[in-house]
């Protein structure tokens, strides 16, 4: 024990030297781990030793779950404890991790238990790191000097950057990126406080949730100290800055003279685009690789788009660390483990077939080569995918993964997860909301919700990803893959559930899924609405779903879904099932409503009833205007401001017109 102490002491002064951290797997059994933990957690001293998964009887260590990482946010630590026994998290490891600074040690305690294929993956990385026992210890790293002046270099870049956003020209928005630990979100702090001493000034700042921008509000009140907060908004003078989840700054659009988006790669592509529309000064700040995922989609899609609306932007990106050294034992380590810094090679397509096939989970084992390059097209192409994401692929026996192939390429992936075939009892017990059990996710929903209890008596499969190489998209292939996969698949349907924007509605339904449910809330981080479609592999009931959810849908326009986005509202009427009850007494009040002859309170019901019956390309008349105002009941005043009208009085008078082309149209082609 002594010697493996003496080691840890010393491996901490060349950490300490070299501003590095680094990775010590204890091969101790527990107890005695335990104890060497604590003697070196002497040396650290208090409130610099976090334990996760592992419990001591000192109160100078900072302990919590194995799930519990994301709690960390915002600290800082000299010793991290991971207990390898305690339930694997990679999303809390991860999270945990970006709090141990320079000079750090982490110190990995327990076993793992070795259960599936995702404990043999972890076991594997594990012996990259370094060992103490009590029969072995690994050979101590170099020392290597470090620099402490270049470390805020590129903040104070990124600093100068920002604050040029305000005085510079409109419409050039900053993106601002770098990887975990680089003072990103801390610059943005420092420079809205120097922005907000320098001038009157208000700021919004938004993330998917205000626990992301909490190193934001340290810095910012460590610059102003006379600046008061209250929840999330910091005054200082006449200047303020105050956080607003994305959903509430699409539906009520504030005034600001600088919109702050953090972490804008776990956001949806289309909801940056929107704030770009209606916003001239920006800053889009990011994590590239983190605990939150891997932003790849969000530097390759999204700046795409910005060169082309906004091509006068300024990316800078953030490579020296803050609270380590560059090259990191334990950073690179952390990368290779889960493998979100992998670069996807270009690739062509040629005549040569392409082949749809199924992944054997030892392949991927055995075949490192082929995990990274399956993960890596699926981080490439969205917006969240995390580091439990991985383990999932790896350890849950039901989930399953396909690949799109054309010769020794891979050019598209496939994960689903198989759900359903529960007994009655359990579905009697879900549907008097006894119980949830997981990994049943669309199963559950259906049964509870939509109320068809045989879905979760069947089998089925629900599609978590669907993922193309980025330089083969467009070309069918993620189509093909779905198609090939669903005939294939020896289930009863299969579903998939998303935030509904109208590409993937069209994409979803080109692969002949229908919608059954539409969930009532916005996610606050992506701000749309979630949607269940569904595919019939050999049920019956998929019609009956879809006329309860037209139904729903209906019922819900003007309430639950008012602020839906009008072209996904279009889109879902125009492929409804039939719905009667429009006469020729509803068309006279509309006539009359078009002349000037009756007020829109009168005969709103009938335009409602008109447009509600409404089948297939007839659609492609109606404007985005009666969507809302007769549908979705937007108020007159939201209506003028949402379609730049002076007031109620105009927004009637486009209405008038609206309908006076929607029934030239229609009337040549029906009898009234």
């Amino acid at each position: 024990m002594n010697s493996s102490l003496s080691y840890l002491k010393n491996l901490r002064d060349i950490a300490k030297q070299n501003n590095g951290r680094f990775g010590v797997v204890l091969e101790h059994d527990i107890e005695s781990a335990k104890a060497l933990c604590l003697q070196f957690s002497e040396v650290i001293g208090e409130q610099h030793v976090f334990a996760l998964g592992t419990s001591f009887d000192e109160s100078r260590v900072l302990q919590l779950e194995s799930h519990q990482g994301q709690q960390l946010l915002g600290r800082e630590c000299q010793l991290l404890i991971w207990n390898l026994s305690a339930p694997w998290d990679a999303n809390s490891f991860s999270a945990a991790l970006g709090t141990l600074c320079g000079g750090g040690l982490l110190l990995f305690v327990g076993r793992l238990a070795m259960n599936h294929s995702g404990d043999k993956w972890l076991s594997n990385q594990l012996k990259a790191l370094l060992y103490v026992g009590e029969s072995r210890q690994s050979a101590l790293p170099e020392l290597n000097k470090f620099d402490y002046d270049v470390r805020f270099e590129q903040q104070h870049q990124a600093i100068s950057l920002i604050k040029k956003v305000i005085s510079g020209h409109r419409k050039r928005p900053l993106i601002l990126t770098a990887d975990r630990g680089r003072g990103k979100t801390s610059a943005l702090g420092i420079a809205s406080a120097q922005l907000m001493q320098e001038r009157q000034i208000h700021i919004i700042v938004t993330a998917p949730s205000s626990k992301a921008v909490q190193p934001l509000y340290k810095h910012l009140l460590s610059a102003l100290p006379s600046a008061t907060r209250s929840k999330d908004i910091v005054t200082f003078g006449e200047s303020s800055l105050r956080f607003m989840a994305p959903d509430h700054i699409l539906l009520d659009k504030p005034e600001c003279d600088l919109l702050i988006v953090d972490e804008a790669a776990a956001l949806p592509i289309p909801i940056l685009q929107a704030f770009v529309e209606h916003y001239h000064r920006m800053v889009f700040s990011s994590t590239i690789n983190g605990y939150e995922g891997c932003g790849r989609g969000f530097t390759l899609k999204f700046q795409s788009w910005l060169a082309q609306h906004r091509p006068s932007y300024r990316a800078f990106h953030i490579d020296q660390p803050i609270r380590w050294a560059n090259n990191d034992f334990l950073e690179a380590w952390q990368k290779q483990t889960f493998l979100l810094d992998y670069d996807l090679k270009p690739i062509e397509l040629d005549d040569s077939e392409l082949r749809y096939l199924p992944l054997d989970k030892h392949s991927l084992l055995t075949s490192p080569e082929t995990l990274q390059n399956v993960f890596s097209i699926l981080v490439n192409a969205h917006y969240q995918t995390s580091p439990n994401d991985l383990f999932q692929l790896l350890a849950d026996s039901n989930t399953v993964v396909w690949i799109a192939m054309q010769a020794d390429n891979i050019v598209g992936c496939l994960m689903a997860v198989k759900e359903g075939g529960l007994d009655n009892k359990t579905v009697e017990q879900i549907c008097q909301g006894k119980r949830r059990p997981k990994g049943h996710l669309a199963a559950v929903s259906i049964a509870n919700q939509v109320g068809i209890t045989l879905a979760a008596l069947q089998t089925s499969y629900r599609i978590m990803r669907i993922a193309v190489h980025p330089s083969v998209q467009s070309h069918g292939i993620g189509l093909q893959l779905i198609t090939k996969f669903c005939q294939s698949a020896k289930v009863d349907f299969v579903t998939t559930s998303f935030g509904v924007t109208e590409p993937l509605l069209k994409f979803w339904s080109l692969n002949g899924f229908e919608p059954i449910r539409l969930g009532t809330k916005r996610d606050q981080a992506s701000g749309c609405h979630s949607l269940l479609m569904v595919k019939s592999v050999s049920v019956d009931w998929v019609e009956q779903a879809q006329t309860l959810f037209y139904q729903h849908l209906q019922f819900e326009l003007n309430d639950s879904f008012q602020y839906l986005d009008p072209e996904i509202v279009r889109w879902f009427m125009s492929h409804k099932v039939n719905i009667s009850g429009f006469n020729q007494e509803h068309l006279r009040l509309i006539e009359r409503y078009v002349l000037g002859g009756s007020n829109y309170e009168s005969c709103a019901f009938a335009m409602a009833q008109l447009l509600v019956n409404l089948k297939g390309k007839e659609w492609e008349r109606v404007s985005r205007l009666l969507v809302c105002k007769v549908l979705q009941k937007w108020t007159w005043s939201h209506c003028a401001s949402s379609f730049s009208l002076s007031g109620r009085k105009q927004v009637e008078s486009k209405m008038r017109e609206s309908f006076q082309v929607l029934l030239s149209d229609l009337q040549c082609k029906v009898d009234w």
